[in-house]
């Protein structure tokens, strides 16, 4: 007879469902103590037109590689290397063009080991949002700016 899953799992599934309808959706299964989760996020950005798109979908794909860089670091690891696919332009149906980037990537959590993959998780989906919100434009310099070595104070040196 399968184990049921604990109450505090089924309390972790609603947050981490919650955080993936931010920008994506999250198909689980639950395998007592553990609970898997496979996630999709999507990162749209609203572009000018189709010749437009195909210019900054080498930025789009750098921003996803960059997304997959930290799900993994802030994980530890525990999140799998994310899968990334970027589709050619698209219409929507009021003559609008856009581009999706898909990252599809799982991991599986406990009732002690949630917390770093939460953490990671949502920080990737809020991003998601932002550049659905506010284009491509600047993301990568805000994101090229936090990796930059002269961003992180070196503790008791002055900048």
């Amino acid at each position: 007879m399968a184990q049921a899953p604990s109450p505090k799992l089924q309390a972790l599934l609603k947050d981490f469902q919650q955080i993936a309808s931010m920008s994506g959706y999250l198909n689980h299964s639950f395998d007592p103590p553990q609970l898997r989760l496979f996630f999709t996020l999507y990162g749209r950005v609203m572009v000018a037109s189709p010749e437009e798109a195909l210019t900054i979908t080498p930025r789009l794909q750098a921003w996803c590689d960059l997304q997959s860089v930290r799900l993994r670091e802030g994980s530890s690891s525990a999140i799998m290397p994310p899968q990334v696919q970027v589709s050619a332009p698209q219409t929507m149906p009021d003559g609008r063009d856009y581009l999706v980037a898909t990252l599809t990537f799982n991991t599986k959590v406990t009732e002690t080991s949630y917390l770093r993959v939460r953490t990671a998780v949502l920080a990737v989906y809020q991003e998601a949002v932002k550049m659905r919100e506010a284009g491509l434009q600047g993301m990568l310099a805000d994101s090229e700016a936090d990796a930059s070595p002269d961003a992180t104070p070196i503790p008791g040196r002055e900048p």
